[in-house]
């Protein structure tokens, strides 16, 4: 064995190393803002949870740079071509050997290392980055119960947890009338931090909740010294005389310790239960309005269904093109990832993407009429699959007719004919996508359940797109071999994802 293989697999390992390395302080940094302040999303969930989150983006990051730099884009050439000159000091053939096959490829490993680390809105692993940790450490939940904090109306809390929180305070502060007064009144707003620093007690002596508390970007150490600080100055101002400017100031700080307590309190009851449902019931006692049911943060949906087809494409084409390749026709080759494999995601994403957004945007139009989400409108999905139809075989025309085929005579209607078959896929996924939306979801499932849903939705809709490609290719006449083998392949894989992300957190909580 010669030295260049060892070589190129030590650069590899390294290369694969750095990803692992970076994409693990990628995930750690995240941050998710409650008000004013950053918090650590990893105390939204449990340890065990979070760290599967952590391990997924890792592996996931590794492993598309070990594709990149062995198959896709391959660094060995490079490899090759410095060891080879090093060894005979030909410095001169080294920098002649440096061309589009060695550069570009160390270019693209460069670029894919600076994205991984990358902070910025616009960086496309860090918005897969940002789905994924989405997906295990809930910080969605957090921001919505912070803010159902922030805005509870206190008149709406039990009458004996008023006169509990009044026992509990060692000077008087409270009137029996403040948490009726108006939410811009230092009385309200003192009833409000009372209230809240009481139900955070509650915590305290749980072993469970230790680490919460212990967190310093939490200041539960803060929150303690300013309440009792905001005690003594509440009963100071009630006793003195009317003044403006000491009312607004004693405003701004009890505004302040308000963030603060909404944040350690959302922190604790995300943390601590079990459920959805448990969730929203300590955010009713509190008075805080219960969580309304409607899809948010759409354009992460559209991210996912987005690297789904693209993934989709990836896999199911090499997937296939190795079968091919080791037991159909060994002796006819298909190559592996080569420009092809770009070109088939260009277009399989206006197909089926494009007409997906096209289903969140209409649903959010129908949403201002019919307000109740748990109520199934089987004629808006069929409504949805026949503008998924219509939209994807405008696409698939316009994308393979005008650039691939680039006939002199264009007919639009017959083109349209002909192109129909290919829009009977999309048009299925966005009636399913359409009914999954609507769909109640219990957040109080299994992970392993959850997973093995996604399995069966993935085999089902796999199996779907075959007997339907395997139709809409019956007649092609393909001058490249077993093409109509890998559009099978890859339609399975591409189909089987997206119905397999189609789950969305839409669920109602039972009161």
């Amino acid at each position: 064995m010669t030295v260049e293989p060892l070589i190129n697999f030590a650069v590899q390992f390294i290369g694969i190393g750095i990803a692992f390395f970076l994409a693990y302080r990628s995930f750690q940094k995240r941050r998710i803002q409650l008000g004013a302040e950053p918090t650590l999303p990893q105390y939204f969930i449990r340890k065990s949870t979070y760290l599967i989150g952590i391990a997924s983006y890792c592996m996931l990051m590794a492993a598309l740079y070990g594709l990149l730099t062995w198959r896709w884009l391959p660094l060995e050439p490079l490899v090759a071509l410095i060891v080879k000159n090093l060894r005979s000091w030909e410095l001169v053939d080294l920098m002649n050997g440096l061309d589009g096959n060695t550069i570009i490829p160390l270019i693209a490993a460069g670029l894919f290392i600076f994205f991984i680390a990358w902070e910025s809105k616009f960086n496309p692993l860090l918005i897969l980055r940002d789905s994924i940790h989405d997906a295990f450490a809930i910080p969605s939940k957090a921001v919505e119960v912070y803010n159902a904090l922030i805005t509870s109306r206190l008149s709406a809390i039990d009458d004996t947890l008023k006169e509990q929180i009044a026992d509990r305070l060692l000077v008087p502060s409270i009137d029996p009338g403040d948490f009726d007064k108006s939410s811009a009144t230092v009385e309200y707003k003192w009833a409000h931090n009372c209230l809240l620093f009481d139900q955070i007690q509650n915590y305290t002596n749980q072993t469970s909740f230790r680490r919460l508390f212990n967190e310093p970007s939490l200041k539960w150490g803060e929150i303690c010294i300013s309440y009792n600080a905001m005690s003594e100055k509440v009963i100071v101002w009630k006793e003195a005389e009317p003044h403006y400017t000491k009312t607004v100031n004693l405003i701004k700080e009890l505004d302040h310790l308000t963030g603060l307590l909404c944040r350690l309190l959302a922190s604790l009851v995300v943390f601590g239960s079990a459920s959805e449902n448990e969730i929203w019931a300590s955010v009713k006692q509190l008075g805080g309005k219960v969580h309304e049911a409607r899809l948010k943060h759409t354009y992460k949906y559209v991210l996912i269904f987005t690297a789904a087809t693209a993934i989709g494409v990836m896999l199911g084409r090499e997937i296939s093109v190795s079968l091919h390749n080791a037991f159909l026709f060994p002796d006819k080759p298909l190559p592996h990832f080569n420009f092809s494999t770009l070109r088939w995601i260009a277009y399989a994403i206006p197909m089926y993407v494009l007409p997906i957004t096209l289903v969140f945007i209409l649903r959010t139009l129908a949403f201002r009429r019919q307000r109740e989400q748990s109520d199934l409108n089987y004629g808006f999905y069929m409504a949805m699959m026949i503008v998924g139809f219509i939209v994807s075989t405008m696409s698939s025309l316009l994308v393979l007719e005008l650039t691939h085929y680039r006939r002199e005579y264009f007919n639009f209607l017959d083109s349209f004919i002909q192109h129909m078959r290919w829009g009977i896929l999309p048009a299925l996924m966005c009636g399913f996508v359409a009914y999954r939306m609507d769909t109640p979801v219990s957040e109080t499932e299994a992970l392993g359940k959850l997973i093995m849903a996604a399995v069966l939705r993935f085999l089902g809709w796999g199996l779907i797109a075959v007997i339907i490609m395997l139709y809409a290719t019956d007649d092609m006449t393909i001058e490249e071999p077993n093409l109509r083998f890998t559009l099978v392949g890859t339609a399975f894989f591409v189909v089987g994802l997206l119905g397999a992300s189609a789950r969305f957190k839409t669920a109602r909580p039972d009161y």
